[in-house]
Order: C-alpha cells, then structure tokens, then sequence
C-alpha cells in the first residue's frame, strides 16, 4: 500500500537531491530501504537516510529518469507516494561499543541513519565518507553530531584526498573497532571487508542491486553466488555472505 508523502524541503548538494517528506510509516530501522513512486514518471527503492516523529529523510543521486525528475521537478509542497519499509536491516551496536562506519557517495545515506541511532545506543562512532569532489558532499554536518568524522574526495577539494577505503584502514589499524559498517560502490565493500576480516572485526555492509517489487517475488536483485535476495535477505548483509561473494567475483 502506498502512502502519501508530502515534500517539506527540497534542496541540492550537487548531483543529489535532499528530501524531507512527511509520511506516517511503519518505524524503519537502519539499513531499511522504501520504494518511492513518482505517478507517470516510475518508482525506486531507497535507503532511508533517517526517519524520526512522521519525518523521512531521503538522498537521492541523480542517475537516471526517476532522479532526474526528482531533480528537476520535485520541490516543497510537491507530493509523492511511499511503501515500505522493506529488507533487513544493520545490528544496531550496543552500549559502550566503538564502531566505524565507511560511506562511498550514495552509500552515506543509510549510514547516517546508523550513525544517529548508534549514537543514541551509547556507541561510540566514526565515520569516513567519500566523495568525488566537495561539490558532492551531502549529510556531513549532520553526520558531525553523532560522530567523529573524516572527509575524503578524489580530488582533494575537500579533506584527505583519495579513497574513503584508504582512511578506513588507517583508522582500522589504529583501533580499537568493535564493529565496522559500510556502504558505497563494491570496490569499496570488498576492501573494507577484507580490513575487518584481517582483524577480526564484525562486518556488516548495505549491498545494491537492481529491485522491482522489493518484496522477494521478481528475482531481479538476486545477490549471486549465493543465491539471496537483496530486497527481502539484505539490504544488509554480514561479512560471512559477503566473502562469499566477492570470492567468487
């Protein structure tokens, strides 16, 4: 069933666009995903970057013809529709726990999310968030309430330049980590995953992959070898998974 959703503040952070809707769900939890429909333009899953008293935040990265609509033509006061919240979703940490959270581009989303109920869980948290440019970065000032943060761009135009997996296994290494966290491009996944592997660390990564109905019936988004579905068996998935698929890659 889909559910009307009002936009009280549409705003741009380059390439993405940051959207607040107000929309009674059913409480997402971190790592959680909703389908978004546009009527006569088509309908994408997304990761709730945080949802809080009838409040849903959401980042979108202008990729193809739903985001681009939302990019051009999605402002305060327009209305969409929403169902869900869908899959499974990150173990929130407990209290007195240290833990790291690494994010490539669109992959901060769901991590800020973490970030904030991390936080109110009594864990300690860093996070590295990557972008390509400083231009692209989105979220970072809300990230800085609930965690210490590092920047990286490709670039250099803001923060450290280079690779947020870079950072992670510096601060990895300087520990101590009780659990890391990531999501973003799969490069980045697998090397982090192999950090905390090296160490011995819990792992737990938001996996992307095409969804339909986002409710494990297409088969669309199945996550291969292993045969799971990210829709309905992730979005979130334990370093145990994980290893066997970029294995087999």
């Amino acid at each position: 069933m889909y559910l009307r959703a009002l936009v009280k503040e549409a705003r741009r952070a380059g390439s993405t666009t940051i959207l607040r809707l107000s929309v009674e769900l059913a409480t997402p939890k971190p790592g959680q995903f909703i389908m978004l429909w546009v009527p006569g333009v088509g309908e994408i899953p997304l990761s709730v970057a945080d949802y809080s008293d009838g409040e849903l935040l959401l980042a979108i990265t202008r990729k193809g013809k739903v985001t681009g609509y939302i990019y051009d033509a999605v402002h305060s006061g327009s209305v969409l529709h929403v169902r869900g919240p869908y899959g499974a979703s990150f173990t929130v940490p407990p209290s007195g726990s240290r833990v790291l959270l690494v994010g490539g581009g669109s992959g901060v989303a769901p991590l800020h999310f973490l970030a904030r109920v991390s936080r109110e869980a009594g864990a300690s948290c860093s996070a590295v968030l990557g972008f390509r440019t400083a231009r692209e970065v989105f979220l970072a000032d809300s990230f800085q309430r609930y965690c210490r943060v590092v920047l990286t761009t490709d670039d250099g135009s803001l923060g450290v330049k280079g690779l947020a997996s870079d950072e992670a296994a510096r601060l990895i290494s300087e520990g101590p980590v009780d659990a890391v966290y990531a999501c973003g491009p799969e490069p980045l996944i697998e090397k982090v995953l192999s950090l905390a592997l090296e160490r011995g660390v819990r792992f737990e990564a938001s996996m992307e992959r095409y969804m339909r109905c986002a409710v494990g019936v297409c088969g669309s988004c199945v996550l291969e070898p292993v045969g799971l579905r990210v829709c309905r068996d992730g979005p979130v998935f334990g370093g145990e998974v994980l290893s066997k698929v970029f294995s087999k890659k």
